[in-house]
C-alpha cells in the first residue's frame, strides 16, 4: 500500500502553510467507483502528510457540480478539486466567478486556454492499457484476449486501443475481441458482454467500463477465466484485498494515479507552483501503470517481468509507439447472452 500511495515529486510540508480543500465526486457514494477510491486516498495522504482539512462533497447528478462547487468555496476551501468530465463546464465558470481560489478537474482535457486558476487533468491511459495488452497477449494459452468499454468515451477508448496494440504487438499470434456495453452503471451487462467473450474463446479478459465492467471482471474471475481491472487496484477494492471469490484470478489493474493527481495538486498550490492549463499523468511521472500482481504473482515469470519492463521503458524513451499496430487489426463477433 505504501508504494500504491507513493508520491511524484517532493514537497516540504513545513516549509509552507496548509490550505482548505473541497473534493467533488461524480457518484454519492466514493466506494462505488475505483477512480473515486483512489482519488479520496490521494486527499487522505495530503490531510497526513500536509496537514490540508479536507471536505468532500458528493453529486447524484451533472447538474450538482455548480452549485457543490459554490458550496466548496462558501465552505472556505482554497482548491477545489473535481473528479469528472461532467464537471468540466462548471468549474471553468466557477474559476472565472472566484479569480482568487485554485480549480482542478480530474480526468479532462481543456479544449481551450483556461483562467490562470484552474487546471486540467488527464492520463495516459492507452500506455497502461498497452502495458495490460502485452501481458494478456503473453498470459493468454489460446491467443485470444477480450477487452470490454463502458461508453466509448476518449479515456476508455485509450485504454482499449492500447490494450489491443500491446497485445497484438507482443505476441502476433494473438486475436482481440472488444466490446462495448456503451452504459457504466450496470454490472449485467458487463457480465453478458463477459460471458460473450468466454464463449469466443477469450482466456483473459480486460474491463474499463465502471461498475459495469464489475460485473465483467467478477464472471470472468469467477469463471477461471484471468482478468485484468482498471483504474486501481481492484485486488483492494473490488476483491476486499482477496475476500471476495475468483481473486486468484485477477492478474493486474491498469491503473490511472488519481491519488498522485489530487495529493500534486494541493501540494502545488500550497507551495505556490500551481499552474494552469492541461497537465498529462503518464508513465514517466508515475501517472499510470500496473497494479501489483498478488495473488496472481506465481503466474508472471521472470520473463514476464523483463518483458513489461522494457516495454515501459520503451515507452517512456519513445522506441515503442502505441498506435503502431504491427499488423492489421482482426476484429471477432461478440454474441452477448
Amino acid at each position: 500500500m505504501a508504494a500504491l500511495l507513493a508520491g511524484l515529486r517532493g514537497h516540504n510540508a513545513a516549509q509552507a502553510k496548509s490550505i482548505a480543500v473541497g473534493l467533488i465526486f461524480d457518484s454519492p457514494n466514493i466506494d462505488q467507483t475505483s477512480y473515486c477510491w483512489l482519488a479520496m486516498e490521494g486527499l487522505r495522504r495530503a490531510e497526513n502528510e500536509l496537514g490540508v482539512a479536507g471536505t468532500v462533497y458528493t453529486t447524484t447528478k451533472p447538474e450538482d457540480f455548480l452549485p457543490r462547487l459554490e458550496t466548496c468555496i462558501q465552505d472556505g476551501n482554497d482548491l477545489c478539486i473535481s473528479v469528472s468530465f461532467f464537471s468540466a463546464d462548471p468549474a471553468l465558470q466557477s474559476a472565472e466567478q472566484h479569480p482568487g481560489r485554485h480549480f482542478a478537474v480530474i480526468d479532462y482535457i481543456f479544449p481551450i486556454s483556461t483562467p490562470h486558476n484552474l487546471r486540467g487533468i488527464y492520463f495516459a491511459e492507452d500506455e497502461a492499457g498497452y502495458l495490460a495488452g502485452v501481458l494478456a497477449g503473453m498470459l493468454s494459452k489460446d491467443n485470444l484476449v477480450g477487452g470490454i468499454g463502458g461508453i466509448p468515451v476518449p479515456a476508455v477508448v485509450r485504454y482499449l486501443e492500447g490494450y489491443r496494440n500491446g497485445a497484438y504487438c507482443q505476441n502476433a499470434s494473438t486475436r482481440v475481441a472488444l466490446a462495448y456495453t456503451n452504459d457504466f452503471d450496470n454490472p449485467q451487462h458487463g457480465a453478458q458482454a463477459a460471458l460473450g467473450l468466454i464463449d469466443l474463446g477469450a482466456d483473459v479478459i480486460f474491463a474499463a467500463a465502471g461498475l459495469s465492467g464489475h460485473g465483467a471482471i467478477l464472471t470472468s474471475t469467477q469463471s477461471g477465466i484471468l482478468a485484468i481491472g482498471v483504474d486501481n487496484d481492484q485486488y483492494l477494492t473490488l476483491f476486499m484485498s482477496g475476500t471476495v471469490p475468483g481473486a486468484q484470478y485477477l492478474v493486474t489493474s491498469a491503473m490511472k494515479r488519481f491519488d498522485n493527481a489530487v495529493y500534486d495538486t494541493i501540494a502545488d498550490v500550497i507551495s505556490g507552483t500551481f499552474t494552469s492549463g492541461n497537465q498529462l499523468y503518464n508513465l514517466e511521472v508515475n501517472g499510470v501503470g500496473l497494479a501489483p500482481f498478488h495473488e496472481a504473482d506465481p503466474l508472471i515469470t521472470t520473463q514476464m517481468r523483463q518483458a513489461l519492463e522494457a516495454v515501459e521503458k520503451g515507452i517512456i524513451s519513445g522506441q515503442i509507439e502505441i498506435y503502431d499496430p504491427c499488423r492489421q487489426f482482426q476484429y471477432l463477433p461478440l454474441v452477448i447472452h
